[in-house]
């Protein structure tokens, strides 16, 4: 028997897949059911092989949370049709199906089931998600087989992908999809390097919805509630030395250890700038400073703070020192909000999203290969006589125009609507899971 958890709210319902990786990937799903509540029927599943943890949104806000565990001999398509049927799921919206790659792969090669895709990364045209060759930087994204098949098997993490058969079984997947959304034009056309046949839209993120601030630790407005933040920073020398910020959550493909390598270098050119990272990194989750404090790490940070931790921390600009290539990037949309101007990479979506803005600089891509040549070009753009330009580019920061929750939810719950007036004329029937299996599998708090 289906769960009943319409409660005479919108009748239509829409199961989004993510990873159990937070991240953009979960602030933007989560984003999207916050601001599109009141017209769909909003469930969460974090897939996390055979485990699922789904969450059934309520309209005032609040969760129903179950526990399904598939059977060792349960068909993969038994199981996520049964979990449509039971939740009375419309349509899919698959957003990173890593965490159970194989079996979303199997299982969609047979439902009759509407799904689309949202590109939050690359893993469908490359197992390294991003694009990194065996140095670990960005390849260019090369399509030839050969190429990628060598570089592959140079990384004991992927030499066992067959890459042609990793992209086929892609490509199946795409070609059944309703839909494909990528959250800027550089990100779709991209994917299309690999899957020329396949269409795709464009809707840019909006901005970072409720569950966002919440996760920074913040619940509301309250000056209370954000005060600890306040108080949370760490102290800088005072002097007039400028600071560069790296902003969010940084591995190795953010630039973890090109962030290291740029404190080393500062300190041994003497440059005048220091690093703070507001987030934290793979090996320093934070609060640490350095004993020179040329390089901080704030640890983690309520968006709406960004202001007052800019000012007490004296950022001048923001930089994204990536070793690959971004998608959208929140933290960008954070930056301009906070009107802040950044230095960012040739390439990716953070160099769609700065041109013609006049809200930063773009590193060349023989300067964005060196450490050394990114830290003098930032220097220089730091340097007293260039203050003009930096205020100039701050201004253009705080204007650049931002896409909305409104407009991405929309947008997006079009193709949801079209996808389930497709289905409508195939009439699918599917067999939910047994009740006692949903019953026993709803957490109780």
């Amino acid at each position: 028997m289906p769960v009943d958890t319409t409660l005479n709210r919108p009748p239509h319902g829409v199961l989004h897949v993510i990873h159990g990786h937070g991240g953009g990937t979960e602030h933007h799903a989560r984003a999207l059911i916050d601001a599109s509540r009141d017209r769909y029927r909003h469930h969460l599943a974090i897939a996390v092989g055979d485990r699922w943890q789904l969450e059934a949104h309520q309209h005032n806000g609040s969760l129903r949370t179950f526990e399904f565990v598939r059977g060792d001999a349960e068909p993969w398509a038994a199981f996520i049709g049964g979990l449509c049927a039971s939740f009375r799921i419309d349509v899919v919206h698959l957003h990173n199906i890593s965490g159970s790659r194989d079996g979303l792969v199997a299982a969609f090669a047979m439902l009759d089931v509407p799904y689309g895709y949202t590109v939050h990364d690359f893993s469908f045209a490359c197992p390294t998600i991003l694009f990194l060759g065996v140095d670990g930087m960005y390849c260019g994204a090369q399509t030839d087989p050969s190429f990628c098949a060598r570089c592959l098997a140079a990384q004991p993490a992927f030499h066992a992908v067959d890459i042609a058969g990793w992209r086929s079984r892609h490509r199946e997947l795409l070609a059944r999809a309703a839909f494909v959304l990528a959250p800027s034009r550089w990100t779709g056309e991209t994917l299309a390097k690999y899957y020329p046949e396949r269409a795709f839209d464009v809707i840019p993120h909006g901005a970072p919805g409720a569950w966002a601030m919440r996760s920074e630790g913040a619940e509301d407005d309250d000056a209370r509630t954000l005060e600890p933040a306040r108080r949370a920073t760490l102290p800088l020398p005072d002097d007039d030395v400028p600071t560069i910020a790296v902003l969010g959550a940084v591995g190795p493909d953010k630039g973890a250890r090109r962030l290291e390598r740029l404190a080393d270098l500062v300190r041994a050119t003497g440059a005048r700038v220091r690093f703070v990272l507001i987030g934290y990194m793979d090996v320093q989750h934070g609060p640490w400073q350095s004993d020179d404090a040329v390089l901080t790490v704030h640890g983690r940070y309520d968006p709406r703070e960004l202001p007052h931790l800019f000012a007490q921390y004296r950022v001048a600009l923001v930089a994204y020192p990536s070793a690959g290539p971004e998608t959208f990037s929140f933290t960008l949309s954070e930056a301009w909000a906070a009107g802040r101007p950044v230095f960012v990479p040739p390439f990716g979506a953070l160099a769609e999203r700065l041109a013609g803005t006049g809200a930063g600089w773009l590193w060349s891509d023989d300067d964005w290969r060196d450490e050394a040549k990114m830290l003098r070009r930032m220097v220089a753009v730091l340097a007293p006589e260039n203050a003009a330009a930096l205020v100039a580019a701050s201004e253009a920061a705080a204007r650049a125009l931002q896409p909305t929750l409104d407009d991405m939810a929309r947008l997006t719950l079009r193709h949801y609507d079209e996808a389930i007036a497709s289905r409508a004329a195939r009439s699918t029937t599917l067999l939910p899971l047994e009740w006692r299996r949903v019953r026993s599998a709803e957490q109780r708090t």
